[in-house]
Parts: structure tokens; sequence; C-alpha cells
């Protein structure tokens, strides 16, 4: 059975990739936030996937839908819409590969778009089943499990995800509010831009 992961160039999604790889095949999926970094996160990216022996990677654009969103929306929800934005995209990216679970390295607790109520509203945008392995995990837990696997010293490489997370990130999100900042983009062209132009990765 196939799963979709999401690979960022951090310690986390890395981690959860190599332990269910052991028990599925594992395609991932790389959010490029290019302007707003350069090209070396995503070839961390790639270095991880080679690590982690995962042969497919598919690219996605997300530049594009985040400028929309700087431009529109309240900063204090970026986080949250950002990521609601990526599990839309992936959601059909899976429909497309054959993947029934959507696998992340978010770990509960942490600030931005990983405390509980805002995973529970990212999580309404999909219909995929998700897989958290590392949901409760201690950090220096998964820290440890990096050094062990060999993924550790390519992610600490990587400065940040995107450098535009607000000073003041919404914590308990309000699903309402939400809807209506969302309402300010053109949601299924902007996903339909970024899947039209994602790139496939064939990691050897």
């Amino acid at each position: 059975m196939k799963v979709l992961s999401l690979i960022s160039s951090g310690i986390d999604s890395p981690v959860a990739s190599h332990l269910i790889s052991q028990h599925y095949k594992i395609i991932a999926i790389h959010f490029s936030h290019q302007p707003f970094v350069t090209s070396h996160q995503e070839e961390i990216a790639k270095q991880l996937c080679k690590k982690l022996n995962i042969k497919k990677l598919i690219i996605i654009p997300f530049g594009i839908i985040q400028k929309e969103i700087i431009k529109s929306c309240n900063p204090r929800y970026r986080c949250v819409i950002c990521r609601r934005f990526m599990f839309r995209i992936a959601e059909k990216i899976a429909k497309k590969q054959g993947c029934k679970y959507l696998l992340t390295g978010e770990n509960i607790g942490q600030v931005c778009s990983q405390t509980l109520p805002n995973l529970i509203n990212t999580n309404k945008v999909t219909h995929l089943m998700i897989l958290r392995p590392l949901l409760c995990s201690d950090k220096q837990e998964i820290i440890n499990i990096a050094k062990k696997i060999g993924t550790y010293g390519l992610s600490i490489q990587s400065k940040g995800c995107c450098g535009l997370v607000p000073r003041f990130p919404v914590t308990k999100s309000d699903i309402e509010i939400i809807k209506k900042e969302e309402k300010q983009l053109k949601i299924k062209d902007l996903i339909i831009r970024a899947i039209k132009n994602a790139k496939i990765e064939d990691i050897s």
C-alpha cells in the first residue's frame, strides 16, 4: 500500500517517513517555498529522500500560493491557511498516485499550525486519513531517531521552512474566521496552477 508523505527540509517529517516506510511504500511531496527561500531547501528534500530510499518526489511550487495569502489574509492565520492548502493539494496528488493515506511529521503542541485546534481545522479540508506517527513524541526523541537514521545532519542545514511565520500566529483558530479569510482567495485556481507546475523527481 502507498502513502503520500509530506517532506520538508526539517527534522520531523523525514523521521515520520522512516517509521512508516517499514510497512508502506512512500511517495514524497515537497512544498517549495521559493522565492521566499533559496533552492537549497528543495535540494535538501531530495537528499533526504535519497537517504530514506524514497524513489519518487513531487515538488509543488507553493510560493505562488503564499504570495496570495500574504497579500489577502490576516497574518495571524497565515500558517493554518497555508497548511490547509497543502492538504488540499496533497489529497489531489494522492489520488493520482494511488495513495490512500497522507503522512506528516506534525508534533502536537508546537506553535503555528501544530496546536490541536489548528490540526483539527486543517483536517477539515481532506477526506484522506492522516498518519501522524510523531504526534505525541518528545522533540529530543525525534532528534535522536534523526541522528540514528542519518537525516539529522541534512535537516539542520535548513534555516526554517519559509520565513513567513507571523510574530503572533493564531494557536486556537476559529473555523469560521478561516473560511472568511479564504474567501478572499481563488482557491481552486491556485490549486490547479500549483499542480500544473509540479515537478516529479525520480530519486536514484
